[in-house]
């Protein structure tokens, strides 16, 4: 790795790190003060900031928050010679609420304080660097959240309005059953003619995007489940006819849960605070979100009890540009410019894949290492998945001949009920 040090236009120096900038070349001590008082929050716990550099974030961060802990990570081991050399406060690294971190340490041990995190470190590091996929996983959702957060508190606070059932009393509902979960991804195109078989055999529960798809299959799922906080999921059910089990995130958006025609299962999502803390009064459970509606439906299917699980349109990449399915409502063309990443797929070849899906790959992946639920995956042309073996339509089929008939949907409306 390759640090440089250069003079800025206002005469403090400034960094540039495997060639990126960590701070602007006019003014990098105002720039690094701007970013952290936009990005700090006052009732945190502490502070985990990522970066070292010449220090001039660590310096304002200290000056806004002089009595809070600060965890200082470090990404280099250069970084301390840098900083002692060129730095124009070397005594910051010694207050006694500074405590440094160094390579080899856990940083998950420190996440319950704000992750503080200037996304140009994140593009300088490569994706080697051991850090890379927990920082990388922290700043999308981050993002995530500050593009939306005023969005989020208005549909919370229109959602729990709702007349809502909750998920109490459904814990272990369907031990040794199957489900299936519907995604939107390019493989859909293929496999979804699979699922014309599987009604009352496997519980079939379709993200919001894939509803259309499987009604124009005459594949009518036990349940949906949207996620996403934006007016355009509204498309996703209108016109659809659709009057089954919605399962929803107490930050989707209002205006859907509220044109639903239909029993609705209101869901709470761990780290958000408004979530977690009504949950205090209705004890509802909170749900691993992991970012997506499909990581958030197989958290989900794991609190139900199912005992195996297939994945459906779960492609976490895919060939060319396109990617979703043909009908589904999220359906994208990334432009050629684009800088994709590549991806072993399943069926050998490499595919490729976005940052986002590489999150949602990640947190799949440990969810399967963990979980007592055994999960499948039918995207043949979709990113390999570790412990999520593919399988082939004779097979699935053959499996669903096993299986004997089960009303979910109207086991679910039962125990509602009670």
């Amino acid at each position: 790795m390759e640090f440089k040090v250069e003079v800025a236009k206002n005469g403090e120096n400034t960094l540039l790190f495997n060639g990126k900038y960590i701070y602007s070349k006019y003014n990098p001590s105002k720039d690094a003060e701007k970013f952290i008082e936009n990005e700090v929050d006052f009732d945190a716990k502490g502070y985990l900031l990522v970066g070292l550099g010449l220090g001039y974030h660590l310096e304002s961060l200290l000056n806004l928050a002089p009595n809070k802990n600060i965890l200082l990570l470090l990404l280099d081991i250069e970084e301390m010679n840098i900083f002692k050399k060129h730095s124009r406060d070397k005594q910051i690294i010694c207050q006694k609420n500074v405590k440094l971190i160094k390579a080899g340490d856990k940083i998950q041990d420190y996440l319950d304080y704000q992750v503080i995190l200037p996304n140009v470190w994140l593009k300088a590091i490569s994706e080697n660097h051991p850090y890379f996929t927990i920082l990388e996983d922290i700043k999308i959702r981050q993002m995530s959240y500050n593009s939306t957060a005023q969005l989020l508190k208005s549909n919370f606070l229109s959602n729990i309005q709702n007349r809502n059932l909750y998920v109490n009393g459904l814990k272990n509902t369907f031990e040794n059953k199957s489900a299936c979960l519907v995604s939107g991804g390019p493989s859909l195109n293929e496999t979804v003619k699979w699922l014309q078989k599987a009604k009352n055999k496997t519980f079939i529960l379709s993200v919001g995007s894939s509803l259309k798809t499987l009604l124009m299959h005459d594949v009518v799922p036990d349940a949906i489940i949207i996620t996403d906080p934006s007016i355009n999921v509204v498309k996703q059910i209108e016109d659809s006819r659709y009057k089954g089990l919605l399962f929803y995130l107490s930050t989707a958006n209002n205006e859907m849960s509220k044109k639903h025609d239909g029993p609705k299962i209101l869901l709470f999502q761990q780290g958000y605070f408004l979530a977690e803390q009504y949950v205090l009064k209705n004890e509802s459970p909170l749900m691993e979100t992991g970012g997506s509606v499909a990581t958030t439906a197989i958290s989900l299917i794991e609190y139900l009890g199912f005992k195996k699980l297939f994945l459906f349109g779960q492609d976490l990449g895919f060939k060319g540009k396109r990617t979703h399915s043909n009908t589904s409502t999220s359906g994208i063309e990334i432009a050629e410019s684009f800088n994709f990443r590549k991806i072993l797929s399943n069926n050998g070849e490499m595919i490729n894949t976005t940052p986002n899906l590489s999150t949602y790959h990640r947190w799949i992946e440990r969810k399967a290492r963990k979980s007592k639920m055994k999960i499948f995956n039918t995207a043949k042309d979709g990113a390999k998945i570790e412990n999520v073996p593919m399988i082939k339509q004779d097979i699935f089929v053959e499996y669903l001949q096993s299986l004997s008939d089960c009303q979910f949907k109207q086991v679910l409306e039962n125990k509602l009920k009670n």
